[in-house]
């Protein structure tokens, strides 16, 4: 069948041959318009480009990839304008043309002044190395506060006293605690109780307190019980202690403070005199506007005249 169809095609071809060869003017018009149709058909197949730059960069617009670049800007082979670290922002724009950086920051990396690894737009403390659970601010002691919330920022403290420390756990921040190495009560401000053997020597010190009369002058049988509350006081270093003078109403009554206020001032050299340091001492005289008894009796009048002592914290 093949066969039979390519010996049908070649004999008509000879026909064909044969007869515009018999009419040369017919074979002249078949061979104006064959020419004229592939003229046509390569006209189809190119495409004459235009010479128009819109945008006068250089790049004709029929190859421009970026046909609206602003006139002037540095532009690649395809029009657009050079970004040479690839960052989205072009080098005539970009402040890091060969380092890639946020549009943001004008094509520069966001820089970490403290190295802390956290950039600075986002770090709370831009300065200071710090963490990242504290948005780059620092903890300095490793307390798990920050130093801007810890009241004691150099030393290991707990959340309960803002970052200080209660190194003898007593409940009270060692800022506040007069004992900080020494478990104490609150109300002694964090310091233990004085020994019962040591309240008995300042009660007898009280007791036993005498003076010349009408004088600021300890008498010497005295001596002893004031020199075992000086040892009280030695013992005990983080107590202050507070000296009142007292007198009866008998005689004038500047007469009676200034007595009662030499006294209790006489009390107070004794003590340093022995060691005990006179900032934690203090002394003052009341005269007698303090009474503890009536003055109309002898034995009042005996209780009235008195040099108190208050051991406090």
């Amino acid at each position: 069948m093949r066969i039979l169809t390519l010996l049908t095609i070649i004999c008509l071809s000879l026909t064909l041959n044969i007869s515009f060869a018999q009419n040369p003017k017919q074979m002249q018009k078949h061979k104006k318009t064959a020419k004229k149709k592939t003229k046509a058909y390569k006209e189809k197949l190119e495409y004459t480009p235009t010479r128009a730059d819109k945008d006068e960069d250089g790049v004709e617009d029929y190859s421009d990839h970026c046909p609206d670049t602003p006139k002037g800007m540095a532009v690649t082979p395809f029009g657009c304008p050079i970004d040479r670290d690839f960052d989205g922002t072009v080098d005539t724009l970009d402040a890091c043309v060969d380092v890639p950086g946020p549009k943001e920051n004008k094509g520069c990396p966001w820089p970490d002044t403290d190295k802390d690894g956290i950039i600075d737009k986002d770090d709370a403390c831009p300065q200071v190395y710090g963490l990242k659970e504290f948005k780059g601010c620092p903890d300095k002691d490793g307390d798990g506060i920050i130093d801007s919330k810890d009241k004691c920022p150099d030393v290991f403290g707990i959340v309960k006293f803002e970052g200080c420390p209660d190194s003898d756990n007593d409940g009270l921040a060692d800022s506040e605690d007069k004992c900080p190495d020494m478990w104490g009560k609150i109300e002694n401000k964090g310091c233990p109780d004085i020994k019962e053997e040591e309240k008995q020597a300042i009660k007898a010190a009280f007791d036993n307190l005498l003076f010349e009369t009408g004088k600021a002058i300890i008498k010497e049988s005295s001596y002893t019980s004031l020199n075992a509350l000086a040892k009280v006081m030695n013992n005990n270093t983080n107590t202050m202690l507070r000296i009142e003078g007292h007198t009866d109403n008998v005689g004038a009554d500047d007469m009676n403070q200034e007595l009662s206020d030499a006294r209790a001032h006489s009390v107070e050299q004794y003590l340093i005199g022995r060691g005990v340091n006179s900032s934690r001492i203090s002394a003052q005289g009341y005269g007698e506007t303090r009474p503890v008894a009536t003055n109309t009796t002898e034995d009042g009048r005996r209780k009235n005249r008195r040099v108190e002592f208050i051991l406090n914290y």
